[in-house]
């Protein structure tokens, strides 16, 4: 499988406490489609103040939804011109055969 990684950045005007409500606001709506199980086992984030930054990570359709629930809401929240986000597909490391 490969994992995909979406980097929000932030303007300095967005307040970064609550980008990261709103990402959890979209996991719950994520958790409605999916369950919660699969969504806390499929999807990670992390929240980086020092960048202004917020990634979410995974794979599938799980990390997917979250992503286009969380940008839908960024967008009506702050506006389109208060973020940009980036895409990065990279595969897992594999263990080396003996």
């Amino acid at each position: 499988m490969r994992d995909t990684e979406y980097r929000f950045q932030f303007t300095p005007d967005v307040n970064l406490a609550e980008a990261d409500g709103t990402l959890r606001l979209s996991l719950l709506a994520a958790e409605g489609l999916h369950g919660e199980a699969r969504v806390r086992t499929e999807v990670t984030f992390a929240v980086d103040p020092v960048r202004a930054e917020i990634c979410v990570a995974g794979g599938g359709i799980v990390t997917e939804n979250v992503v286009q629930i969380y940008t839908s809401l960024l967008t009506h929240e702050f506006g389109r011109e208060a973020f940009t986000v980036r895409r990065d597909s990279r595969r897992p490391a594999t263990a080396a055969v003996a």
